[in-house]
């Protein structure tokens, strides 16, 4: 259900707003959401270390994204 969610909106972004380029960040620590990423064609990009503040303490995220180029070849 969840990458049929995020594939509708990335219809919506790149069809109706005009984007040019998706980000999509999630915690290394939860990897479905990776997967989810990846199956809606977005690639990663790389991890930003420490970026976010989660209970008080500094961690990791993972880099997603996509351009409209590539997702409009799907």
């Amino acid at each position: 259900i969840m990458s049929e969610a995020l594939k509708a909106v990335m219809d919506y972004l790149f069809d109706v707003v005009g984007y040019e380029r998706l980000e999509s960040r999630h915690d290394p620590r939860n990897p479905n959401s990776g997967a989810v990423m990846r199956k809606c064609g977005m690639i990663k990009e790389g991890t930003l270390r420490q970026r976010m503040m989660n209970k008080g303490k500094f961690v990791d995220v993972d880099l997603y994204a996509i351009l409209r180029r590539d997702y409009m070849k799907k």
